[in-house]
């Protein structure tokens, strides 16, 4: 793949596909859509729900990703919807190179994300390209015992009379344009002896 304007601007996914998990699509006549709303919605952006309906969409593990140059690893493999099968990391090298493990020194960085490595990829890990602004949808699975991942969570341990919402625990969540008004702390002064930067 060539360089191009666009490629400052490009993630590399890399991970599995998850067999055992699929998208049902609506039934494309009657017109039913992956739709939460009773009524159709007006307006025109409906890019989540285009990447949720096209043909090849699938959830893949990902287990890290390359940006800008760089590769990371996830904190916890995360399971990402991602487009088609995926390019083999592994592949044979283009242009006839006869290694049958082109990432184990990576000769493309259109493949890899990467000018040079200090690491290798593993056998039949793949990778999807996307642009940082495209659309995609992210799930985090727990798995454990119910006390953990439901009481413990939600009741921080129990005992307190009702849910304890600062203690819950939600791994991967975010939280954008929560604001916390009013809270001030005045009159609040810090006095007494003042250290000498000799003793």
């Amino acid at each position: 793949m060539a360089e191009t304007l666009l490629s400052p601007s490009n993630i590399l996914l890399f991970g599995r596909e998850v067999e055992d998990l699929g998208i049902i699509n609506p039934a494309p006549t009657g017109g039913a859509r992956h739709t939460p709303f009773t009524v159709d919605r007006a307006g025109l952006n409906r890019d989540l729900e285009g990447q949720l309906t096209n043909a090849g969409a699938r959830f893949a593990r990902i287990y890290g990703f390359s940006y800008e140059g760089s590769y990371y690893d996830l904190p916890r493999p995360t399971v990402f919807l991602v487009h088609g099968p995926g390019e083999l990391v592994t592949r044979a090298r283009p242009g006839g190179g006869a290694a049958p493990h082109g990432s184990r020194a990576p000769g493309e960085p259109s493949l890899t994300g990467v000018a040079a490595a200090d690491f290798q990829f593993v056998d039949e890990l793949r990778a999807w390209s996307y642009d940082r602004a495209d659309y995609s949808i992210r799930m985090d699975i727990e798995s454990g015992m119910f006390a953990d991942i439901l009481l413990d969570a939600f009741f921080n341990g129990g005992g307190s009379g009702g849910p304890v919402v600062g203690g819950a625990r939600v791994s991967g969540a975010r939280v954008s344009g929560a604001r916390v008004s009013g809270a001030r702390v005045s009159g609040a002064r810090l006095s007494g002896t003042r250290g000498d930067a000799s003793d």
